[in-house]
């Protein structure tokens, strides 16, 4: 079983994307729908690609990982456009919610931790979602079994449904679910199965 993570490898190198450029899907297509100047909070940021995103846009953003190759590489990006982010290294199970946010983002993050754990993290996420505020998730389901890469650090595929199911009193703004396939550096070639929601608190 490796020791790190594959993700760890290509956080340290400056000359390669660990995942795709820019925001993820969901954020590109529903960015224009978030309110101005928002609040935000970034979970498992890793590179900081949805982070700078939302920086560039005006809003005051809060991130964390727990990879510190994937927060100094994320610091260094947001620091290269001039943009302002506040990146922090942290575990997702020790962290601890000091304010509310209008926008609070997590994607491929929450299937890795325990259940126990992720459960308790979404239930701290909903309360410090201020009124009318958004949670974009992106998790990987048990569709497929996890890749045989990520397989060790994947600790809570999560059941198809069990994602929007956990905001049936929240709206939801969004919702897809199926499979897809990627490639990251080195030729790894991946086939994950997804949930992805954007739920606002009513």
């Amino acid at each position: 079983m490796p020791e790190h993570p594959f993700w760890e490898r290509t956080y340290a190198d400056n000359d390669v994307s660990t995942f795709s450029k820019g925001p993820t899907v969901d954020i590109d297509e529903f960015y224009p729908f978030f309110p101005q100047n928002a609040s935000v909070l970034d979970v498992g940021c890793g590179e900081g690609r949805n982070s700078v995103f939302m920086a560039g846009l005006g809003h005051q953003v809060d991130a964390f990982d727990i990879s510190a190759a994937g927060v100094e590489k994320a610091v260094r990006i947001a620091c290269s456009l001039s943009l302002s982010v506040n990146f922090f290294c942290c575990d997702l199970g020790e962290f601890i919610f000091e304010k509310k946010y209008d926008i609070i983002l997590s994607h491929g993050v929450l299937h890795l931790p325990p259940k126990q754990v992720r459960d308790r993290f979404i239930a701290k996420m909903q309360k410090h979602t201020k009124p009318g505020g958004y949670n974009v998730i992106g998790v990987f389901t048990d569709r497929l079994p996890a890749t045989p890469d990520n397989a060790p650090f994947t600790h809570s595929l999560f059941a198809v449904g069990e994602l929007p199911l956990k905001y049936k009193d929240w709206e939801i703004v969004r919702h897809q679910e199926g499979t897809f396939t990627d490639t990251h550096p080195g030729g790894i070639h991946h086939e994950h199965a997804y949930e992805r929601i954007i739920a606002r608190r009513q």
